[in-house]
């Protein structure tokens, strides 16, 4: 049972491997289309169009894990503070909890609904 799960792991394995290679042979095509005619850019090459896909990917959305726009777990990052008043205001009026607060000419008058 073991080298079944082996097998399909090296599958997929080799499945995303080819899918990148089939990726960077894509990117290099829309390139080698467009770039030359319309910006009078260079043709690349397959290699060149891969360092191109590997840098961009390091200066658009930077290295590993320390970027601070992805939040794996952001479920529980948004509960680690409290919410702020007028969240809770809002959530208790739409909740039908809240008193609603209205002035008149002699002075304010609470009214619950």
């Amino acid at each position: 049972m073991r080298t079944r799960s082996g097998f399909k792991y090296a599958g997929f394995g080799v499945l995303g491997i080819a899918a990148a290679f089939g990726f960077t042979y894509v990117v290099m095509l829309l390139w080698n289309a467009l770039v030359p005619e319309l910006f009078n850019g260079p043709v690349l090459g397959y290699w060149q169009t891969l360092g191109l896909l590997i840098l961009s990917k390091i200066l658009f959305s930077g290295m590993g894990r320390g970027s601070s726009h992805h939040h794996p777990h952001r479920r529980y990052y948004d509960c680690e503070y409290p919410k702020s008043r007028w969240r809770q205001k809002y959530e208790a009026k739409m909740n039908g909890k809240a008193e609603e607060q209205k002035g008149s000419a002699e002075g304010d008058t609470v009214v619950t609904e």
